[in-house]
């Protein structure tokens, strides 16, 4: 790991290009998820809901499992991936964007997800992508998103399936703070692993996954 604070770099598009490299090795990661990181959601969702999914890659398994019951609509900036996307969930609507910079009419969605894609964003911009979702959402819509344990300083890594990438966090009393803060009551929380399945030979980590619903 190295500090990421070469004004030089374009952090930004150090994340789209690592992205567009690694996405076969990526998606056949993800691909082999055996956790249940939707169930707090899928209970509470009307079949036909119109769900957002944010930094949504390859479209599996999120997106694909979300489209089995609801009108997905998947916002990655990586090009490769959403070609991949496209192809893997064909009922699927795709938008090639940043998620700071991608717009939608007020009221739009029943429910958000945000899968390991926060920390991959200026930490100083999570409280305005919270602020973006929430006026997204119709009264009463779901927010589901994995955060951060510990607050840290904004860094690159060498080698995330052999590319270099970026990652900047809060910690979770941060977060807690600003969902609540912009209008969203916590419905529940539990802690879940890489999003690699079980049979991933990398080291494990641990994500806070929360359920938030709009209620301002």
């Amino acid at each position: 790991m190295r500090p990421a604070d070469d004004p030089t770099i374009d952090y930004r598009d150090l994340v789209r290009q690592g992205y567009d490299a690694c996405a076969e090795a990526y998606a056949a990661a993800r691909r082999q998820d055996d956790s249940d990181q939707l169930t707090p959601l899928v209970p509470v969702l009307a079949d036909g809901s119109q769900v957002l999914d944010l930094g949504c890659g390859a479209g599996v398994p999120i997106a694909s499992a979300l489209s089995e019951r609801h009108r997905v609509t998947g916002v990655d900036a990586s090009e490769k991936m959403l070609r991949m996307a496209k192809a893997a969930v064909p009922r699927g609507h795709f938008i090639r964007s940043d998620i700071m910079e991608v717009c939608f009419e007020d009221g739009s969605f029943d429910a958000a997800v945000a899968m390991f894609v926060l920390f991959h964003l200026p930490s100083e911009e999570h409280g305005e992508v919270f602020r973006r979702v929430h006026s997204w959402l119709r009264p009463g819509g779901y927010f589901l998103a994995t955060l951060s344990e510990h607050r840290e300083a904004p860094y690159t890594e060498d080698d995330f399936f052999g590319v270099q990438m970026f990652w900047s966090n809060l910690g979770w009393s941060d977060y807690e703070e600003l969902l609540v803060s912009t209008g969203f009551e916590i419905v529940q929380g539990r802690i879940i692993g890489h999003g690699y399945g079980r049979k991933h030979l990398g080291r494990d980590e641990q994500h806070p996954m929360v359920l938030a619903r709009k209620v301002q």
